[in-house]
């Protein structure tokens, strides 16, 4: 097992001094450029296929990259919303799902969770997703499930009323990526099909 408390003090000895300003501007507050919503799967690392540096994104992370609807979303999440949007004005939501989610597989397979209920009742709100999931050719099953959870976000996020608000006032923005990490490539729902496709937008 690696010593994480030795990454730590690689950290501090090489990387923070090269970011130590960043740091020392960051003191004074943030304003990140974007809501990031992801899987908290150990092989997705958001800052790192973003290129972002400290600041930049400002990331929630559960089982499935899951929001939920209002008033079913848990209080962790709900607050991290409504925090990101009215307080820090952010001005984009992304919901970034995940090559071979393990959450979605066990949406797929409720009976491979039968020894983590809590697991299954959380993946379960998404349940919708799995009528969304069919009829690409191009994708199997699993994948296709991904990307139904993903549009089902975006659907969710906007029973939120200060999400709701800021879209329609034209100062948030809301997207939803896939993102593979055995390829390292970044699909994107694209607005006017909600089908996806290669993206042509980038956190700078």
């Amino acid at each position: 097992m690696r010593d994480l408390l030795a990454g730590v003090t690689q950290f501090q000895k090489d990387t923070f001094p090269q970011k130590k300003s960043r740091f020392a501007e960051l003191a004074g507050g943030q304003s990140p450029e974007a809501l990031f919503i992801t899987c908290s799967d150990s092989r997705v690392n958001p800052e790192l296929f973003t290129n972002s540096e400290p600041g930049e994104i400002f990331v929630i992370r559960n089982a499935g990259n899951i929001v939920g609807r209002k008033g079913e979303a848990d209080l962790g999440m709900a607050a991290t919303i409504e925090y990101a949007v009215k307080a820090l004005k952010v001005p984009q939501i992304i919901v970034c799902g995940h090559a071979k989610c393990g959450a979605m597989q066990g949406l797929m397979s409720p009976e491979a969770l039968t020894t983590l209920p809590e697991v299954g009742k959380w993946v379960s709100l998404s349940k919708s997703a799995l009528e969304d999931a069919s009829g690409d050719p191009n994708n199997d099953r699993l994948t296709q499930l991904i990307e139904a959870n993903i549009r089902l976000q975006l659907r969710n996020l906007m029973t939120f009323p200060a999400v709701a608000e800021a879209v329609g006032a034209g100062k948030l923005r809301l997207h939803g990526w896939l993102y593979d990490f055995e390829t390292g490539e970044v699909t994107v729902v694209a607005p006017d099909t909600f089908q996806f496709t290669e993206p042509n937008v980038r956190i700078a």
